[in-house]
């Protein structure tokens, strides 16, 4: 008889748990399943949301704000239009990076063996070689960079997009809309905890090449912030801790005078230069 009613209770539990992840919009509908996901660890339904999981722990939770759907076109061909270029311009400069640097290195292996007199006649030849290819190494990277910041871009609109309308096999030729929303719910955790979330939400609406009627999306999570409390502003984020206010009226009382936000710059180390060569490029 026990277990018969338990079976009723845990019934009934679910059933309402559904009933109000039902009664909500979409947005809020795809949040109740986000986290409900999450408390269960149930991965696959996570994967279905968003390309990026991130763990929202809440027990109990409300919106406490919700912004208006902004509408902006998207396409990937034109991404992927973007990133061809980029690709095509990375390898130009790598081709030229490498011949730049054969030139310089037959040129300091003559360079070495010579005497003094004659490396002073031609150490301006061996400036200029060394600055080229340095100059040449120096675009490849910043390159190579943009490639792979774009190349990331375009794998991730590709996967949301996905994720919305369907791993569909024209969706790198496909164009249309989309609509982008971002809520913020509050809610606690199982420590009672009272903890804050920012959604960031988009759905699309893509139309194959020559159709007319495009393919409605859902709605899915493009990415997850959690705001932390008591958040200062960047004025406040710059304020001295009480030891280094401390510090400071004590080195006034002394005559000297406080390092300013500049001095502190100056005394920090300058950056490292990429160790990656050219030739661990081209391995």
């Amino acid at each position: 008889m026990r277990k018969g009613m338990v079976f009723i209770l845990a019934g009934v539990l679910v059933l309402s748990s559904l009933v109000l992840v039902g009664c909500g919009s979409p947005e809020q509908t795809l949040i109740s399943r986000y986290i409900q996901a999450v408390n269960m660890n149930d991965k696959d339904t996570l994967t279905k949301i968003t390309p990026n999981p991130v763990a929202v722990n809440l027990t109990k939770w409300k919106i406490v704000e919700k912004t208006q759907p902004v509408e902006k076109k998207v396409s990937l061909a034109d991404l992927k239009k973007k990133v061809l270029e980029a690709k095509k311009k990375m390898n130009e400069l790598q081709q030229n990076a490498a011949l730049a640097k054969l030139d310089f290195d037959d040129f300091a292996k003559k360079y070495e063996k010579w005497p003094r007199g004659l490396k002073r006649r031609n150490k301006k030849k061996y400036e200029e070689l060394k600055s080229k290819y340095e100059d040449l190494k120096a675009q490849f990277l910043a390159a190579k960079d943009d490639y792979n910041k774009v190349l990331e871009k375009f794998n991730f609109e590709k996967k949301l997009q996905a994720l919305s309308v369907g791993d569909i096999p024209e969706l790198e030729k496909m164009s249309g809309k989309a609509y982008e929303e971002e809520i913020v719910i509050e809610g606690t955790d199982k420590n009672g905890k009272t903890r804050k979330f920012k959604f960031y939400l988009v759905r699309y609406e893509l139309t194959k090449p020559g159709a007319t009627q495009p393919i409605r999306g859902r709605w899915v999570v493009r990415k997850i912030e959690e705001i932390l409390p008591n958040e200062g502003t960047k004025a406040e984020e710059k304020a001295e801790t009480p030891e280094e206010e401390a510090k400071e009226k004590m080195e006034k009382s002394e005559g000297k005078e406080a390092p300013t936000a500049e001095a502190k710059e100056k005394t920090e180390e300058p950056e490292e230069e990429p160790a990656e060569t050219q030739e661990n490029e081209k391995k």
